[in-house]
């Protein structure tokens, strides 16, 4: 398997476990990125400053590029940001370098976590409430995309329980592209 890839909307938990699923697997080579991470350490500042200065078309160029990049690459467990695989041709190159996984939770739970969390520029000025609004927005927009995930996987459980869930889904050996 090159790259198994998790896609959801912010506070989903894609990062954390993309770390505990890359820690089970590793004997097989795996090791968890995340593109926000890839995508600071690319342009040497941090995402809230790249939004503000360059503005969300600059960066999301940035973040396709550095998706590309990811993608190409071999035994990775990737957590992409809520926004990156709903950029044309995105799905289509996540599915093509392996199986895609929608951690899915509802908009109240996300909004929690994500203003919990904070450094989220697309909630900035948002209290709790107007944060779920936001979200509930968001995934109408982004379901499309995410719908076409491999599988989709509850985000409200714990985050070693969706690791477990995904490992038991996608077992490494599986002979993914």
């Amino acid at each position: 398997m090159r790259v198994v890839t998790l896609v959801g909307q912010m506070g989903a938990g894609k990062s954390t476990v993309a770390r505990l699923l890359a820690a089970r697997w590793a004997a097989q080579g795996f090791r968890a990125v995340d593109l926000d991470d890839a995508i600071v350490a690319r342009a040497g500042r941090s995402i809230p400053d790249i939004f503000t200065s360059d503005g969300e078309g600059a960066f999301r160029a940035l973040e396709r590029a550095v998706l590309d990049d990811v993608l190409a690459q071999r035994g990775v467990i990737l957590a992409t940001g809520g926004g990156a695989p709903c950029q044309p041709g995105a799905m289509d190159a996540i599915l093509a370098a392996g199986p895609a996984v929608w951690l899915d939770a509802a908009p109240e739970v996300l909004a929690a976590r994500a203003v919990a969390g904070g450094g989220r520029p697309l909630l900035a000025g948002r209290d709790l409430a107007g944060a779920a609004a936001f979200l509930a927005s968001q995934r109408a927009e982004r379901e499309p995309d995410y719908l076409r995930a491999t599988c989709i996987v509850d985000a409200t459980a714990p985050a070693d329980a969706v690791a477990a869930t995904i490992a038991a889904l996608l077992p490494p050996e599986l002979p993914w592209p």
